[in-house]
């Protein structure tokens, strides 16, 4: 600890070199988690299966060509809604949609809305404040029914206590069911201000393509990830079973239902090179961790020729090898632990110094809610204990391997060495 403080400039340019190494990876990390990890309320990413696009082509065309667009009620219905093998399996419209929400001769906002049906309220957890969900006998009549954000609660009734009450979305009287906690657009396939049976909006009349596309996505919730496989094979199934129906088009899948981390980069008809993204990770990864450590092991590996001549004069007075290996040991865990304290602290702060850089985009700009983050969404344990197991690694390395020779030099040997 002592050589700690008689080197200044060297232990701050490590310690602030190894923090820098560390908060980068944990902003990158952060980045990702945000868009795959479990969270609330998309608490199932990790058993959940996407199937946001649809393509359609005519029947026996090899040709390529194909429309690409999001799939019609019906065709969520016969090819996803009919599946057993999943736990639950729900259709709602292909992101939010501008509506005007107001109360009879009162206050007035604009909201963003998604058309849904009941098991969207088991694939995600909302946490309901007051009231609940609109329950299925509401979805099958039509019944005008509304889940509203706390946020819009209280913009339009000043409380958040408001199942029961009336409000009208583009001029339409609905009931308020219940009010959830606001929701992050980083929750991107159930992000809304207002939720909406889509029995009682336009998805079902919004069609094109003979009826085969139309507004609406498909999540399906598996009992387990292991159960992805016969999951995929009951939707192939079911679509060579719809196609069979239909006179002159057919709709396929493209690859699809995909997991989160595919879902994620997946663009239309495009599918995603997902081996490709990992890559590309991982270089980022080793490059974020090699180039800095190489650079501190070698200002540590220089710092450690210097204190040859200390090492021999100990020997001299009676330290062993271990006792001496000890010492090193202890002053670079200490500092790797500075730092990397001192690294973690820095990523949250750049995360949300940051927040709009890292996570706007085009659609966050159009929807009217925040990227805010959670807890769950910052903290990744395993992924920092790695990064600074790696710069613990190669800070005693480059450390420890010149004291281990120092250590069984001849006394004269280590004290006559010179840098």
């Amino acid at each position: 600890m002592l050589h700690l403080r008689e080197n200044p400039v060297i232990t701050w340019v490590s310690l602030l070199g190894t923090a820098l190494s560390i908060c980068m990876i944990m902003v990158v990390v952060i980045t990702i988690r945000v868009r795959t990890a479990d969270c609330v309320p998309e608490v199932n990413r990790s058993r959940t299966l996407y199937v946001p696009n649809m393509s359609m082509r005519a029947k026996g065309d090899t040709s390529g060509s194909s429309s690409n667009s999001s799939m019609s009620v019906q065709t969520g219905r016969e090819c996803f809604k009919a599946l057993t093998t999943p736990e639950a399996v729900s259709l709602a419209t292909n992101g939010a949609e501008k509506v005007r929400v107001a109360l009879p001769a009162g206050a007035k906002m604009t909201a963003d809305m998604l058309q849904v049906d009941t098991e969207f309220w088991r694939v995600f957890q909302f946490r309901f404040l007051d009231g609940k969900p609109f329950t299925e006998a509401d979805f099958r009549s039509a019944l005008p029914r509304a889940v509203i954000t706390a946020s819009v609660a209280r913009r339009l009734f000043g409380r958040t206590d408001v199942a029961g009450s009336r409000l009208r979305l583009n001029h339409v009287d609905y009931q308020v069911s219940g009010v959830v906690a606001d929701v992050s657009t980083l929750a991107s396939d159930c992000y809304a201000q207002v939720w909406i049976p889509y029995t009682c909006g336009t998805a079902e009349s919004n069609t094109w393509g003979d009826g085969l596309m139309g507004p609406m996505r498909a999540f399906i919730l598996a009992r387990s990830p292991k159960d992805f496989p016969a999951i995929r094979e009951e939707c192939e199934r079911l679509r060579r079973k719809y196609n069979d129906a239909q006179p002159d088009k057919e709709v396929f899948y493209r690859g699809q239902p995909d997991t989160q981390f595919t879902h994620l980069y997946r663009t239309w008809a495009e599918e995603p090179d997902i081996s490709g993204v990992v890559l590309r990770y991982v270089a980022i990864f080793l490059i974020l961790l090699i180039v800095p450590a190489i650079n501190l092991s070698s200002m540590t590996h220089s710092r450690m020729r210097k204190r040859m001549a200390e090492i021999g004069v100990r020997k001299a007075f009676g330290a062993t090898g271990n006792e001496l290996l000890q010492q090193v040991f202890v002053e670079n865990l200490a500092l790797t632990v500075v730092a990397g304290l001192i690294g973690l602290l820095l990523s949250y702060l750049a995360t949300f110094l940051l927040n709009g850089f890292l996570f706007g985009n085009t659609l966050n700009a159009y929807l009217a809610g925040e990227t805010t983050l959670t807890a769950g969404q910052l903290l990744s344990p395993w992924i920092f204990l790695a990064a600074f197991g790696f710069c613990l690694l190669m800070n005693l390395l480059s450390s420890g391997i010149p004291a281990w020779r120092a250590s069984r030099m001849n006394i004269v040997e280590a004290i006559s060495q010179k840098e």
